[in-house]
């Protein structure tokens, strides 16, 4: 038997966005969904993708975790995002999560059993709305409903690699709170109520292929603090000798061309 085609209008999405926020204490929840909607949609078209249809078409949440890994990588990007107050990253990284939540599938999966209820926004505001002409209908994602949720147990033996925290503050004893790539540091970028001794650190040679148990030698030398953007791209590039080196060559846009984990 067929399944029933899913159809959800913009004005639901809207909604359910908005509910998902507002479930994150978030105060200013339609604010955000309309900046979302209008100055992030156009941040996409103009530094990104110019097809951009608007955030109510594209439902990929690995979409938008893409463009906030190119910002940066970008100058333009970055610039655009530090002078608006790195809101286009931070929105790019809420509605990600959102196209993940529980509010989102639980959309579909009320279409599915045939409800015509819309999600609940407990949100009393009613200057902002998004009517059917403003949005294109957009399309259903592509996942299975009946594995959202699905839980399996797995018995098998495994091996645990633990981290030692005293060798990851010898490393920031060595090299502060600073990323060794982009310059970053996070009391500065977010004040210092909120950055204050917050970095990671990375090991350049993977933790997994140590031959020895214990300490290695030299393992100052194999540490480096990365701020989070940094450490998700130097994972990104296939494992080398110099992976540090190409990392901060593509940051400055002196490396055009890196061979990267999603290339094998």
């Amino acid at each position: 038997m067929a399944k029933k085609q899913i159809k959800v209008t913009a004005e639901m999405l809207r909604e359910a966005y908005i509910a998902n926020l507002i479930a994150k204490r978030k105060p200013n929840a339609e604010a955000i969904a309309d900046f979302t909607e209008k100055e992030l949609a156009e941040f996409i078209r103009q530094y990104a993708d110019a097809n951009f249809k608007g955030i109510y078409v594209e439902q990929d949440h690995n979409y938008y975790d893409r463009i906030s890994s190119q910002i940066p990588l970008n100058q333009e990007m970055k610039d655009a995002n530090e002078a608006a107050y790195l809101k286009f990253s931070a929105n790019l990284k809420l509605y990600s999560m959102f196209l993940e939540s529980k509010e989102y599938k639980q959309l579909f999966k009320r279409r599915i059993a045939g409800a015509n209820e819309k999600p609940s926004s407990t949100s009393t505001t009613s200057g902002s709305s998004a009517s059917g002409s403003d949005h294109p209908t957009p399309s259903a994602p592509n996942f299975r409903e009946e594995t959202e949720g699905e839980r399996k147990h797995v018995a098998k033996e495994m091996e645990v690699i633990y981290r030692n925290p005293a060798l990851r503050q010898q490393c920031i004893d060595k090299y502060g709170y600073q990323c060794q790539c982009c310059g970053m540091d996070f009391a500065e970028m977010y004040g210092e109520e909120l950055g204050a001794n917050f970095i990671e650190v990375h090991h350049l040679k993977p933790i997994s292929t140590f031959e020895t148990d214990g300490v290695p030698k030299n393992f100052l030398e194999n540490l480096v603090p990365l701020c989070s953007n940094c450490h998700s791209m130097i994972h990104h590039i296939k494992d080398n000798e110099h992976t540090l080196r190409n990392l901060r060559e593509a940051y400055r846009g002196e490396r055009k061309e890196l061979k990267t984990r999603k290339d094998d």
